[in-house]
């Protein structure tokens, strides 16, 4: 039928050419369209059939006839436009969701990025989200083929509780057995290490990386002496099992480990069960240890150890035969960060047996002089017997960090700040944190003394009061305490006042430092001698000339010829003479603090760029101790912007405590010109009080942050 109705149409279309005035072709394609439930067209055809008939005088029943069907077509097409309009519901759905995926389409620019800028994206999301990699290959096929072909992306294998097997076999496929990380998760079932040891084994030799959560016994069973390169290795052992500081996880010849971070697990200063084995599996060439020293720490620790720069112990057990961990830090020739959080240190048990190894070494050991060149960072905390620098020097220390450091059989902590191997650290140290710790103002007041250099002292929940502010106030002159001071935490000391800190961060702001000049005293006027005149606040006030405001700051010991010069001499005396720059007080936590008011804290915000002023029985230790979010260096100025737009904290890739401040503002420019801090110097200067206050609040190093870690508290002064 569709055939037949096609021919028939194209009859009409020849007619309607041959003869365009004939209703009759206009009349048969209008039928033929209506039997094609094409009304709209029929319709059409039917009104060139009416114009083209007879009309009413000519043929009245014609005429009748074609206005007749022109009108059933007109009825026809308002009833198809109501079934449609019923219909239409679900048609308009469809049709404005075809709308917007059309309009999405046009937005969609994901096809322009090249591969290697969704690489770097894979690569920087990676970091801390292990899983962000499959979550960008879900997005299009393009990028998942991109994704999939990069071996690179897959060379951290994480060992958790879903498909592990699976994973491996996929990850060593996709990087060729190049896997430069391991990390193994606290929900790892051991069981399955059996499962993936033999597929491993043989590309550990590779990895650079290690880090485990459990058990780690199994581990080191399993994987002993397999890792040849491998540079960082952190372990939180749930097992107490004694091994040594690498689990005998490093091959003999591995000697590029650099971090070592342990926390659990109990470690051991000398094997004496495994010194027979060790020396029969050693060359004589290649001998480390001889048969009169047992191994130190590791079996083969000349090589282990030899390379290291950063050593953590937290919450460990460690068995020494010597009494603090100077023989500890001795083997690491090369460290640079020493952490020891909560450490028990035995050292009864191994020197119980006269008879044995450990005991007959302690009563030979002679003491020691070493110098640790590298060592730049010190921490201690929890009960120590010493500092452990007795015998070893750390000559470029730069921060030392006794928080909460509690020697046994001391009552303060001044007189280990004395040992012989901080003699040449202090004067150039720049931290000191010795935060819930016992000592009182005066061995405190000497320790400062001696450290000029110092920038951050945290003496949080130490009893101190004003007197400690009092003392650290800045009077310009060679004897003010820590003139280079620019963070201080003094939280937790409820005895001081609002009164000595806003007197203590006004001696150490441009505007507020106090000279050394002595008052001038008034003489009074008799019966016969006027008093002196009072200044007065509308009165015209007396010009001093150059050479007057000059002569007046020369000191007291240059001689009276040098008094007299001229304009020009003083002017060219001014160049001459170097101006010493000042920091000042940029970072300030007073939380727990019960006695300063909040409106003091609010003055002080104008003053100083970062203050922490938080009322709270639980502690926020990062925050106490300028540390992680709240850290003291970080370059937070007042000009910084706020809200989603301005300046923020972002975090570190791979860190989990660093921060670091992405500038939107001005200060993401450099500028030349401007000089930190501000400046004192002998000889008057001549500055508008708005270039004193930008320089003063905007100027420096350190940054600041608000006390809530937002910024809704930074302030325009």
């Amino acid at each position: 039928m569709p055939e037949l109705l096609d021919t028939a149409y194209k009859v009409t279309k020849i007619m309607i050419e041959e003869s365009p005035n004939d209703y009759r072709g206009h009349y048969r394609q209008a039928k033929i369209l209506q039997k094609r439930n094409a009304i709209d067209g029929a319709l059409k055809a039917a009104t060139a059939a009416v114009r083209a008939g007879p009309t009413k005088a000519q043929d009245e029943v014609l005429h009748r006839a074609l206005q007749r069907y022109k009108a059933d077509l007109i009825i026809a097409q308002h009833e198809s436009h109501k079934r449609r309009a019923a219909q239409s519901a679900d048609e308009k759905r469809k049709v404005e969701l075809g709308n917007l995926a059309a309009k999405k389409a046009q937005m969609n620019f994901i096809h322009l990025l090249s591969p290697d800028i969704i690489i770097n994206i894979a690569e920087t999301g990676s970091v801390d989200n292990y899983g962000f990699i499959h979550k960008m290959a879900g997005v299009c096929r393009n990028w998942r083929d991109i994704l999939s072909n990069t071996g690179t992306l897959w060379n951290t294998l994480i060992l958790g509780k879903k498909r592990v097997l699976e994973r491996v076999k996929y990850h060593i496929e996709r990087t060729r057995g190049n896997i430069r990380e391991i990390i193994v998760k606290s929900d790892f079932e051991i069981f399955r290490l059996t499962d993936i040891d033999q597929l491993l084994k043989p590309h550990l030799k590779n990895v650079k990386r290690l880090t485990i959560d459990g058990d780690v016994t199994k581990f080191s069973r399993h994987w002993q002496g397999d890792f040849h390169h491998l540079e960082y290795l952190k372990v939180k052992s749930t097992s107490y099992e004694a091994t040594d500081l690498v689990h005998r996880l490093l091959a003999f010849d591995a000697d590029q480990l650099q971090e070592l971070d342990l926390e659990g697990g109990r470690y051991e200063h000398i094997f004496n069960a495994e010194l027979d084995r060790t020396l029969q599996l050693q060359e004589p060439a290649n001998q480390m240890i001889s048969t009169n020293d047992p191994p130190f720490w590791t079996e083969h620790a000349p090589k282990h150890l030899s390379s290291i720069h950063t050593l953590r112990l937290r919450n460990c057990w460690i068995t020494a035969a010597y009494p603090d961990h100077s023989e500890l830090i001795c083997h690491f020739p090369r460290l640079e960060t020493f952490e020891m959080v909560n450490v028990n240190w035995d050292s009864n048990s191994a020197l119980i047996d006269t008879t044995s190894k450990a005991y007959a070494w302690a009563q030979r050991r002679k003491p020691l002089e070493i110098d640790l060149i590298h060592l730049t960072s010190y921490n201690l905390s929890g009960q120590i017997r010493n500092l452990g620098l007795g015998e070893i020097h750390a000559p470029n220390l730069r921060h030392l960090d006794l928080w909460s450091a509690h020697p046994l059989g001391s009552s303060s902590i001044a007189p280990h700040l004395g040992t012989p191997g901080l003699a040449d650290a202090l004067p150039n140290l720049l931290s000191l944190d010795i935060g819930r710790c016992t000592i009182d103002f005066d061995a405190l007041k000497g320790i400062l003394k001696q450290t000029p250099s110092l920038k951050f002292l945290n003496v949080s929940y130490c009893s101190l009061g004003n007197t400690f502010l009092e003392a650290l106030e800045r009077h310009g002159t060679e004897k003010d305490l820590l003139p280079n001071l620019m963070a201080l935490s003094i939280a937790g000391n409820s005895e001081i006042t609002s009164g000595a800190i806003k007197r203590f961060v006004l001696s150490r702001t441009a505007n507020g430092l106090k000279t050394a000049a002595r008052p001038v005293e008034t003489k009074k006027g008799g019966a016969f001698r006027p008093s002196a005149p009072i200044k007065s606040a509308f009165g015209p006030s007396k010009h001093s000339t150059t050479s007057q405001s000059q002569s007046q700051q020369v000191r007291p010991s240059q001689s009276r010829s040098a008094q007299i010069s001229t304009p020009a001499e003083s002017a060219f005396s001014n160049i001459d003479q170097p101006q010493k720059i000042l920091p000042s007080i940029q970072w300030l936590c007073l939380d727990n603090c019960d006695n300063v008011e909040p409106e003091m804290v609010d003055f002080l915000r104008r003053k100083v760029r970062f203050i922490s002023n938080l009322y709270s029985t639980n502690i926020v230790e990062a925050r106490v101790r300028g540390k992680g979010r709240w850290d003291w260096t970080m370059e937070y100025d007042i000009g910084c912007g706020t809200g989603e737009t301005g300046c923020h904290l972002r975090r570190k890739p791979g860190s989990k405590d660093g921060f670091y401040i992405h500038h939107t503002c001005q200060k993401a420019i450099p500028i030349e010109t401007q000089e930190p801090g501000w400046t004192q110097s002998t000889q008057p200067q001549t500055q508008s009080h708005s270039q004193t206050q930008s320089q003063g609040l905007n100027g420096g190093s350190l940054g600041s942050m608000i006390s809530s870690g937002s910024f809704e508290g930074f302030r325009n002064s």
